[in-house]
């Protein structure tokens, strides 16, 4: 799953809103999300979409007001894999 994917169901299952209802310009403020609520969510996000997110990119999620903008902050932050060597 993607981090938009996951973010919405995240913030959809955790909120009780729905997921449908939620877009990118939606407001974190609007939908209630305080900073436990995020909390509960990110990791909610890294265990639906397989990632682990640096503290780094943790630590910046404060200064964000809209469902995009994390998006984006967070699809920023995933470290790719590392490219497997040939042989």
């Amino acid at each position: 799953m993607n981090i938009d994917g996951a973010l919405r169901e995240s913030i959809a299952r955790i909120c009780g809103v729905s997921a449908d209802h939620i877009s990118p310009a939606s407001t974190l403020e609007d939908l209630g999300i305080d900073s436990l609520a995020a909390a509960e969510i990110i990791t909610d996000v890294e265990i639906r979409a397989g990632v682990d997110l640096p503290m780094d990119v943790l630590r910046g999620l404060g200064q964000l007001r809209t469902v995009g903008e994390v998006t984006a902050h967070l699809e920023a932050g995933v470290e790719s894999p590392p490219v497997p060597s040939g042989p």
